[in-house]
């Protein structure tokens, strides 16, 4: 059967324009600033009159997962922290969790929940003293949490300033705070451009710490004018790699004394490929996304203000300029970032970074699913850092 050239044009010139178009998709998601919404819950009981306080819910793996855990309700006004698992019946696919404490509207059957692994939600639920400041930024006055240091330790000079990640807040980080506090530090927990606390760039888009870093390095800035000489950068997800960018570019990097990193990004461009083999993304679809993401051609298709340099973004192929020490905390259970590529930043800094693979947790869940280990090995790591950073000033 003879087909005429031109219709195969036609044909070939639609399947490029559905991929481009496909490929724009990818590249909102990319640069999206929302959080991912989570199907809700619907509250099966709520028992109040017993000791320990306990919620019922349907059974799935997100809430029979060992640890602690939160749901948010009444439309996102109301929110409770669940602790221990009491009960799981397998049978009616349903699990019973401790109530730990509760804000908001009281808590009955019937309402629809969504889960959460920010716990603490609030600061004042560290339990610790705190004040909220306004760190200047470029874009304007980004919001802060400043956490003194304790009062019955020897005044310190190191601060840890904590990162959320993308489509996050300033909540997420809290749960690290404790074991600076622990520690003797200060700690400035950031926001940071387009998270929706901070003040927006003109494209409201994401630059996946390209240019959010400048937000975090003013809050360098006020950490240093109120008496920081050292810091110790604690970033989860993409707060990692905007604390790997402030190594290179901030005029304070000389300060930086350690990163803690949570589940972190190290290359972009890998974790793209991965997030689209695992989603069943067309690959062209996804090389041209990323193609288009580095591309002054696409900056009006993309609506961002500049193109990711992605090359820049990679700390495993080209990261060769990191020189402080590195904790990495992941878990196998991560399905948005592999650990395979934390293995491979772990390996391509061989001596600097240090790895801990940490029991299956999805991804930022690693203190959720294990909160005093990973509690203990943040600490553990962090008072050796300190222990050398001071012997080496004393010499």
């Amino acid at each position: 059967m003879r087909v005429k050239f031109g219709y195969v044009l036609a044909a070939g010139a639609l399947a490029v324009a559905g991929i481009a178009v496909a490929s724009l998709a990818v590249v909102k998601q990319i640069v999206g600033t929302d959080a991912s919404r989570r199907e809700p819950l619907r509250v099966i009981a709520v028992d109040d009159v017993s000791a320990p306080r306990t919620v019922t819910l349907p059974l799935n793996e997100a809430t029979r997962a060992p640890g602690h855990y939160a749901i948010w309700f009444d439309s996102g006004r109301s929110y409770a922290q669940l602790g221990r698992v009491i009960a799981v019946d397998d049978r009616a696919s349903l699990v019973t969790r401790e109530v730990i404490r509760s804000r908001g509207t009281p808590l009955r059957a019937g309402q629809s929940a969504r889960w959460s692994g920010v716990v603490p939600s609030q600061a004042a639920d560290v339990g610790l003293p705190f004040t909220a400041v306004t760190v200047p930024t470029a874009l304007g006055p980004a919001p802060a949490y400043h956490f003194d240091a304790p009062t019955d330790w020897p005044p310190s000079s190191t601060w840890a300033i904590h990162i959320h990640g993308q489509g996050a807040t300033r909540a997420g980080p809290l749960r690290g705070v404790p074991v600076a506090h622990r520690a003797g530090l200060t700690s400035l927990v950031v926001s940071y451009r387009n998270d929706h606390e901070a003040p927006s760039s003109r494209d409201r888009k994401s630059m996946l710490g390209q240019t959010e870093w400048r937000d975090v390095d003013a809050a360098l800035d006020y950490a240093v004018a109120h008496g920081a000489e050292n810091v110790v950068l604690v970033g989860w997800s993409m707060g990692a790699m905007i604390a790997l960018q402030l190594t290179r570019s901030s005029p304070h990097r000389e300060r930086i004394a350690g990163l803690c990193l949570i589940a972190p990004v190290t290359d972009w461009r890998s974790t793209v490929l991965a997030a689209g083999r695992r989603a069943r993304v067309p690959a062209p679809v996804t090389r041209l996304a990323l193609c288009a993401l580095g591309s002054p051609s696409w900056r009006r298709a993309t609506g961002l203000q500049e193109q990711v340099r992605l090359s820049d973004l990679d700390w495993i192929n080209n990261g060769s300029d990191l020189n402080v020490p590195t904790l990495v905390l992941h878990s196998s259970g991560d399905r948005s970032i592999p650990i395979a590529l934390s293995r491979a930043f772990a390996d391509a800094h061989e001596g600097l970074v240090e790895l801990v693979e940490l029991p299956k947790a999805p991804h930022t869940l690693e203190w959720n699913r294990s909160p005093e280990l990973w509690e203990t090995t943040f600490s553990g790591w962090l008072h050796r850092l300190l222990s050398v950073r001071l012997s080496r000033s004393l010499q």
